[in-house]
């Protein structure tokens, strides 16, 4: 899998992913893809790669398989400077593959980044992601890239029509061992 940002030649590619998986992703995303149009959530997408590029506020990444099929969406959020110097993760899989690994993988290597030194990464300390705590899949994903679990934040975001309780999990640098970098690009 090869992760990079959105262009606007990957608009087919985005439409058959959300197409696929809009029913999958429907319990977990505030706005249910159901309710928009492929096209309309590329387009949304596409400003959000610019403008947090612009504002170094995010940093969204899409996980491309070999044949061109997207894999997954891979989210960093809310990026802090100064004394936080951390953000919030989160990630969506194609329902097309899904349970393959392909979550586990990004996340791992968007955590890559995140952690690795400026200019090769964000030269981040801390990212935590905040889970509902019935989507078992996303709660094993963020095991399996070891994040630590920090506790249950009630009602924390209006998802699908209801405010959720989220399980926070976090990682920090330090507890983060690089996969997919270069060594020479971690401290």
């Amino acid at each position: 899998m090869l992760l990079r940002t959105l262009v606007p030649g990957d608009r087919a590619a985005y439409r058959r992913a959300h197409e696929a998986s809009a029913a999958m992703w429907a319990p977990w995303f505030p706005v249910s893809p159901l309710e928009e149009t492929a096209d309309q959530w590329f387009d949304r997408q596409l400003e959000r790669v610019a403008s947090g590029a612009r504002e170094g506020t995010e940093c969204r990444l899409v996980g491309f398989l070999a044949d061109g099929r997207i894999a997954g969406l891979f989210n960093l959020t809310q990026i802090f400077r100064r004394a936080l110097q951390g953000a919030l993760a989160g990630w969506s899989v194609n329902a097309e593959v899904a349970r393959r690994g392909y979550a586990t993988e990004g996340v791992i290597a968007l955590l890559d980044l995140a952690f690795a030194p400026e200019p090769a990464g964000l030269g981040l300390h801390r990212v935590q992601a905040n889970i509902i705590p019935s989507n078992v899949p996303s709660l094993r994903v963020a095991e399996k890239a070891g994040f630590r679990s920090e506790g249950l934040a009630l009602r924390y975001l209006k998802i699908a029509g209801e405010w959720r309780d989220h399980a926070m999990h976090a990682k920090l640098a330090d507890e983060h061992t690089p996969r997919y970098l270069p060594s020479r690009d971690i401290a």
